[in-house]
């Protein structure tokens, strides 16, 4: 979902293969917890999944694109009950839509329960996240829905638990992200590479995405472009490069990101619409430079 958003907003303010099967839980010894992996692989516009079923507990999804250039956006959501798959999809090309993206905000919140996974390119991210028993859905959405019919959509059954599965992450964090009041709470400097924790306080949903920009980019300069109502071209402080970070997670919900990639300056940056004013968070100023070492 990220990933669209964020295309619509360059154009406004200028910022711009199936996976070998293999077993779902793997175990140091026969005594030990047993781990769940599953290979996750988008194209920019569906999702190839190594299994179709894992058991409840923490999961750790290996995530790679076959989409070079434009990467891949890959959602990962659970409907709510009492409300269908069609709802869901009604609300994604709501939030799409610069006249109904505040209602879509609400109506996806209200209609599904929101896990993340990644947002990439060029690069891969492993996520660590706990799934209760459900039916989950991933869909990449590096572009926009198809006018005409649904995003595509691969299904991920999760079974009742059963002893010895892993539930709680061992994994530590370098990084922890509170985003509260459409804001990253998190340091200014982080390890190029290394594993950070996304932790959503907020009331709303929100995505981090990592945009590579040039030394010694400000806050200020980013909020300045965003106001920009004629934008002449890109900005200036905008630089090619691979980007990572996580998709769309709902209130009071948190995820693991493993990731790798190159030292620099990157602005963090969430792109879902306000739920009342329909103006993408990072227009709002949810926006922060750090710089990975």
């Amino acid at each position: 979902m990220r990933r669209l958003v964020a295309r619509c907003i360059v154009s406004v303010a200028t910022v711009g293969a199936l996976v070998a099967l293999g077993s779902p839980v793997a175990a140091a010894d026969g005594r030990s917890e047993i781990h769940q992996k599953v290979q996750v692989m988008g194209t920019g516009s569906s999702v190839h999944l190594s299994r179709s079923w894992v058991y409840a507990g923490s999961i750790q999804f290996k995530v790679s694109t076959t989409n070079v250039k434009g990467g891949s956006s890959i959602t990962l959501f659970r409907v709510k009950r009492g409300h269908s798959l069609a709802q869901v999809f009604a609300a994604l090309k709501e939030e799409f839509d610069p006249k109904t993206a505040a209602k879509g905000t609400r109506d996806l919140r209200h209609a599904a329960v929101f896990k993340g996974l990644a947002d990439i390119t060029g690069t891969t991210e492993t996520v660590t996240e706990y799934l209760g028993a459900g039916t989950y859905y991933a869909m990449d959405l590096s572009g926009p829905p198809p006018a005409k019919g649904n995003p595509a959509v691969t299904k991920l059954r999760v079974r009742t638990t059963k002893p010895r599965i892993e539930q709680d992450s061992d994994l530590a964090s370098d990084v922890h992200v509170s985003v509260r009041h459409d804001r990253f709470s998190t340091p200014k400097v982080w390890p190029h590479k290394g594993t950070y924790t996304f932790t959503n306080r907020d009331d709303t949903l929100h995505f981090l995405t990592m945009i590579p920009v040039k030394a010694g980019t400000t806050d200020a300069e980013i909020q300045k472009a965003f106001d920009d109502p004629n934008p002449s071209g890109p900005p200036a402080f905008f630089r090619e490069g691979p980007s990572g970070g996580n998709d769309v997670v709902s209130p009071g919900r948190r995820l693991q990101v493993t990731y790798n990639l190159p030292k620099g300056t990157y602005a963090l940056a969430c792109f879902v619409a306000d739920e009342e004013t329909g103006m993408p968070h990072a227009l709002m100023g949810m926006h922060k430079v750090v710089v990975l070492k």
